[in-house]
């Protein structure tokens, strides 16, 4: 980059636009149901099974035939016999015309039984069911493959696939799912002043907190980060330490992204021929964040240092290519009309909280080091001045 005029800086939308155009999939693969965990589905998935997968019985209690019960009065009751017992997991005998079996929950419905009445409600008397009125077919059976059929499409292309829905496709008896390959991500925080550890010996340094939030919320999001120690604030170690993450499809830096006196990040990528696509977008904060892409093809972002900058770069920027790579459409926030201080021709992010009603709050402190006000939010406002007014969109916090 050095000699070269810097791209010009982006807003936020077109920042995210650029990422995208440049975050190409990188396929599917087939992996069991448990490891597609917080995976995208990457074709629709269909029911292996019926489920159920055959009549069942919502209740404890006893089948019968509904049709049993056709003439049946207060003064001259249908009484069924019982003859059996059918229990979750045993097949059923044949069952025998104006007779009722006892029956567990989850337990096959005799063929020819379409009602099960509730244990609760049984009048028995002399081992025969007593049944004073008519009933009609249905109650408690649940009806093979009602919920899913075999063959029928159950969740589409694009799924971002939560514990919920492992358990439904369990039921329907799918056990394998192509999902779209995950990228590989290096993190690399920079700087002379960062610890990994606790030490009484430089008490000037700080910790190495952002690698660490990084981490944790790609973790949250399926992903296995590596995190390379604290590289110094030197261009060449910075080369060195870049080249040798680029075999990942994700390098992400924290620190050094600014212009100041010990900021190698813009040299380092100069000399290792790395195409910049942008450095700085107009937002605050988070202005110097930097995307590129590095020889080897891997997308690089350089976040700034500052805590809530940082947070914002992975959540929104390194975000979005994560969504790409996955086959996912763009993330659009929830419009709000807000107020609060505009910045024209700049994007403002907001630690913000969602109260129960559904009033969104902005929280006082709004400094790019300060972490305890991200304690209390749940949400971004991501706010623009436009002509019309303030327009405030509306983002989960991760």
């Amino acid at each position: 980059m050095s000699g070269a005029p810097r791209p010009e800086r982006p807003s936020f939308d077109a920042a995210l636009a650029i990422i995208r155009e440049r975050s190409a999939p990188l396929g599917r693969e087939t992996v069991g149901l448990l490891d597609a965990l917080h995976r995208v589905t990457a074709g629709d998935v269909t029911a292996a099974s019926d489920y159920p997968r055959f009549d069942a019985a919502a209740m404890d209690g006893f089948a019968f035939a509904a049709a049993d019960t056709a003439d049946a009065t207060p003064e001259q009751p249908s009484r069924l016999p019982i003859v059996g017992s059918v229990r979750a997991g045993i097949h059923p005998t044949a069952h025998a015309p104006r007779t009722t079996s006892r029956i567990s929950t989850g337990a096959p419905v005799p063929a020819g039984c379409d009602y099960v009445l509730p244990h609760e409600e049984a009048r028995v008397e002399q081992d025969r069911l007593t049944l004073d009125q008519a009933l009609a077919a249905g109650r408690n059976v649940r009806r093979r493959g009602e919920d899913a059929a075999a063959g029928a499409r159950v969740l589409s292309s694009g799924t971002w696939v939560t514990p919920e829905i492992i358990g439904a496709l369990a039921c329907y008896g799918v056990a394998t799912l192509e999902v779209a390959r995950r990228p590989s991500i290096t993190l690399l925080p920079t700087g002379d002043e960062l610890l990994a550890q606790p030490s009484a010996d430089r008490p000037a340094a700080i910790f190495d907190a952002n690698s660490v939030m990084i981490t944790a919320l790609l973790r949250a999001q399926g992903l296995e980060p590596l995190r390379a120690a604290p590289v110094s604030d030197d261009a060449a170690q910075l080369e060195h330490a870049i080249a040798a993450a680029s075999d990942s499809a994700i390098v992400v830096t924290t620190g050094g992204a600014s212009g100041g006196d010990h900021d190698h990040l813009g040299q380092a990528l100069a000399r290792l021929g790395a195409t910049v696509h942008f450095h700085g977008v107009r937002m605050r904060p988070g202005k110097p964040l930097l995307f590129a892409t590095l020889p080897s093809g891997a997308l690089f972002f350089g976040l700034p240092g500052n805590p809530v900058a940082a947070l914002l770069g992975a959540r929104f920027f390194v975000g979005a290519a994560l969504r790409a790579m996955s086959g996912l459409p763009a993330e659009r926030g929830e419009t709000v009309a807000i107020e609060t201080e505009s910045r024209p021709d700049t994007t403002v992010f907001l630690k913000a909280v969602r109260e129960p009603g559904g009033t969104i709050r902005i929280l006082a402190d709004q400094r790019s080091h300060t972490l305890r006000p991200l304690i209390a939010a749940n949400c971004w406002v991501v706010a623009d001045a436009t002509p019309e007014g303030e327009r405030g969109r509306v983002y989960p916090l991760t």
